[in-house]
């Protein structure tokens, strides 16, 4: 019997190219790149190796992070080594390390689309050598399970809205905490309430736009409505907005309230001042004439707010600002005539 050192065989498999080492087609099992893409994004590991004590990560408090590739590789490393115990398994490592890795990069930027769309086509865009993150620990996190993040960089002043990021990873850790990688570095990150919170209301602002309620005899619920465009091409922008400038000082009105009943508004009422402040603007694309509902619903639309948080990748150099998403209209309904009502509902009349 030969000795197994010496046998032909094991000798010429020893030194086979990698295309033979890793089988046909030279890929790995999709299951075992899945894992280590895993790992690479830092699913399973412990939340005490992220964050080793609960005073780095605060109540109402946010991290930005970068991500070190020697340590995520060395975790697919660690996970490789497991069976790694003889010169021939050494060997296979070594050999089919490149196109291991290879097939992990690519994964690394599908992970995330097919486990929300299983069966997606995958994302060929080259990869970007740096990722960064975000960790966030708020009431927010939990009150909104919807919450949007989107990371950007690039901005410039001939391209304000920037090259987005691809956002790699987004789970919740806790009910509280939520984490958040990026394919890439931004320089500006933005995490909004779910889209589907528009509705109607109110703001909690006093005439100066500044965020504080003062119940006043003048305005005795604190509450105020914003004055939007009506009509042009700037349909639904507060007044005094121009193409460059989408964000002026706004300009509000009191809203009216039942004298029963603070809480409640006098819808009649708020029509009739709206109507008023928008004739009085002088603005020629706020003149209601009689306010329709249609005009009436643009006036009190309140959409998610936006937290931002912006800088140039100095750490103490970030702002945090709440910023009013920008509305976008291109045409008011109009109140349907009685033929247009009973031809939807034929047996209205």
């Amino acid at each position: 019997m030969d000795n197994w050192l010496t046998a032909p065989r094991y000798l010429s498999e020893l030194r086979s190219p990698p295309s033979t080492l890793l089988g046909a087609g030279n890929t790995a099992p999709p299951s075992v790149v899945n894992f280590l893409t895993r790992l690479r994004l830092l699913y399973g590991v412990p939340f005490n190796h992220l964050v080793p004590d609960s005073r780095l990560l605060p109540p109402e408090s946010v991290r930005f992070f970068y991500i070190d590739r020697n340590f995520t590789d060395r975790l697919v490393d660690g996970a490789l080594s497991v069976g790694k115990t003889t010169t021939r398994e050494f060997s296979h490592a070594q050999a089919s390390n490149a196109a291991l890795r290879a097939q992990v990069d690519e994964e690394e930027r599908n992970l995330r689309l097919q486990l929300r769309t299983p069966g997606a086509l995958k994302f060929t865009a080259p990869q970007t050598a740096d990722l960064s993150g975000v960790l966030v620990r708020s009431r927010a996190v939990s009150g909104w399970p919807g919450l949007e993040v989107k990371a950007y960089r690039s901005i410039t002043s001939a391209r304000p809205e920037g090259e987005r990021l691809d956002l790699l990873r987004m789970d919740r850790l806790a009910p509280d905490v939520l984490l958040c990688i990026f394919q890439g570095v931004p320089t500006r990150v933005d995490m909004e309430e779910p889209r589907e919170g528009i509705q109607f209301g109110v703001d909690l602002i006093d005439a100066d736009g500044n965020g504080i309620v003062e119940p006043s005899s003048a305005a005795p619920s604190g509450l105020r409505l914003k004055l939007r465009k009506l009509s042009g091409t700037l349909a639904g922008q507060l007044l005094g907005a121009t193409a460059t400038n989408l964000r002026p000082t706004p300009q509000t009105v009191v809203v009216p309230v039942r004298r029963g009943n603070r809480r409640v508004l006098h819808v009649r009422a708020l029509q009739d001042t709206l109507s008023s402040a928008l004739a009085a603007s002088g603005d020629p694309d706020a003149q209601p004439g009689t306010l329709t509902a249609g005009e009436l619903a643009l006036q009190m639309f309140q959409f998610p707010f936006r937290q931002r948080f912006e800088g140039s990748g100095d750490a103490r150099r970030v702002t945090s600002q709440y910023i009013d998403a920008v509305l976008k209209v291109a045409v008011i309904a109009k109140p349907l005539e009685p033929d247009e009502v009973l031809a939807l509902f034929p047996r209205v009349l």
